[in-house]
């Protein structure tokens, strides 16, 4: 009897030492499952990112490359917008580059109080919104007071109406440098506020649709002159690359800066 109790003991304990052991063994299992899984989203993520940053390095290539053989005019038939894509399927995973011309919207870092063109056209543009006229006056205080703006939600928190400044962030932005407005890019009200004759830029607007880019030739055609403050080229371009590998998802926000004298192109982070 005592034998058989002692069997049984010893029964008792190889079986929960064979538990403790299964027990480490699927812990050890889970884990690597656990490692494995975070390896492949880290290699997955490592892949994305570097797809998203190409997207926007083919973009800085062909801006490049338009300086030396297009250097007059910039619109959306050249070869820096097409390097712009829907998304694409790739065998690894999907891909997307979007640009928008910057110099196409009002730079509200312009509104200082001694620039009275920019005054003017911005105040023509907030007529063309039907948005309240005594916002010119605050931004610029704003911009005088706090410094430039990064971009154009930082108006809500210096106490701007939201919904105002929804709608004007289709027509305006915040830059670092400086520029001419690009009439290949601009939106319609934009258009119509800088030449202050709303009928003439429809008229530009359309043939710009229908030829693809504007020149002073189109402006001569419809009897206006081109409006001072702005050209045909830009040096401002706003990149965002998405790249999906796997179950990993990267959105790449970059400010593309092109010398306008150089040429040369440099990338800043956007948000």
């Amino acid at each position: 009897m005592k034998r058989s109790r002692q069997a049984g003991v010893s029964l008792l304990n190889v079986l929960a030492v064979l538990a403790v052991g299964t027990g480490l063994v699927q812990i050890m299992l889970r884990d690597q499952d656990v490692a494995v899984h975070q390896l492949k989203r880290s290699n997955s993520v490592a892949q994305a990112r570097a797809l998203a940053h190409s997207g926007t390095t083919s973009v800085a290539v062909a801006l490049r490359r338009d300086f030396v053989e297009a250097p007059g005019s910039d619109h959306l038939g050249e070869a820096w917008a097409r390097a712009a894509q829907e998304q694409i399927a790739l065998d690894f995973g999907q891909f997307a580059v979007a640009v928008v011309d910057a110099r196409g919207k009002f730079d509200l870092n312009a509104l200082q109080p001694t620039a009275i063109a920019e005054q003017r056209v911005f105040s023509a543009l907030l007529t063309s919104l039907e948005l309240p006229e005594v916002l010119a006056g605050q931004i610029t205080q704003i911009i005088s007071q706090k410094g430039p703006l990064h971009k154009t939600e930082d108006l809500i928190r210096f106490g701007l109406p939201p919904s105002d400044v929804r709608r004007l962030s289709a027509h305006v932005t915040a830059t670092s440098v400086r520029g001419h407005l690009n009439l290949n890019a601009v939106t319609e009200p934009l258009m119509g506020a800088l030449l202050h004759n709303p009928s003439a830029a429809r008229g530009l607007v359309a043939r710009r649709l229908l030829k693809g880019f504007l020149d002073t030739r189109d402006f001569a055609a419809l009897g206006v002159s081109q409006p001072p403050l702005a050209g045909f080229t830009s040096d401002v371009f706003d990149v965002t690359s998405m790249a999906r590998v796997g179950q990993a998802r990267v959105v790449v926000k970059r400010r593309l800066l092109r010398d306008p004298d150089t040429g040369t192109v440099q990338s800043r982070a956007r948000q």
